[in-house]
């Protein structure tokens, strides 16, 4: 039996996802635990509706199970994050996974999580102007002055690789889970993952 299933809402939400697990044992000090991480085609909605039933079928070939996906998009943005995240458990513990599964919703979106100054992300999106990269943002109005993260994540990513002549792909976003240091991360989702996975896999002494 392996130790974790994760299901997401897509590729890109895939890759990162896979790149940031294997990192968690050493920078988060978990103790190893095996995963797979699966794409959901019905994406951020499908998640909400059919979590459930996608992964009950895995029930008896994992310890846990948890499910990832963006605020936006979900189908049911008129509920809050709690709400949202608190069906989609209800439901899998009626189906298998009753107290071995947590769900995390990530807002707005996945980019949410990419966006940290550091050169890293500078590299990530081919940025070469002498105005470093937040600098730029803030003088655009992408990111208010005082903030850590733009107000719309994908469209402030989507502004700079434009500028850069980058094109979009899912490639960047893992480039940018594979080596950004996530220890300053305060996105919520992000957090709730980092403890929920500290909690099935501690270290041992």
């Amino acid at each position: 039996m392996k130790d974790l299933v994760v299901l997401v809402a897509d590729g890109t939400m895939q890759k990162v996802v896979e790149e940031i697990l294997l990192r968690v044992p050493r920078s988060s000090g978990t103790s190893d635990f095996t995963f797979d991480v699966i794409p959901n085609i019905g994406h951020d909605s499908g998640c909400y509706n059919d979590s459930h039933e996608l992964l009950r079928s895995f029930s008896t070939q994992y310890r846990f199970a948890m499910v990832i996906f963006d605020f936006e998009g979900s189908g049911v943005e008129i509920k809050s994050i709690n709400e949202i995240e608190n069906d989609v458990e209800r439901l899998l513990d009626n189906h298998g996974w009753q107290n071995r599964n947590s769900v995390a919703v990530i807002n707005p979106e996945l980019e949410n999580w990419i966006w940290q100054d550091s050169p890293h992300i500078e590299e990530a999106f081919g940025w070469e102007n002498n105005t470093p990269l937040y600098q730029w943002c803030r003088t655009e109005g992408l990111i208010a002055h005082g903030d850590s993260k733009p107000i719309r994540p994908k469209e402030t990513m989507q502004r700079v690789l434009k500028f850069t002549r980058t094109p979009f792909s899912s490639a960047i976003h893992k480039k940018i889970a594979k080596v950004v240091s996530y220890k300053r991360c305060t996105d919520r989702a992000f957090l709730k993952i980092l403890n929920q996975l500290k909690n099935w896999f501690p270290r041992h002494s």
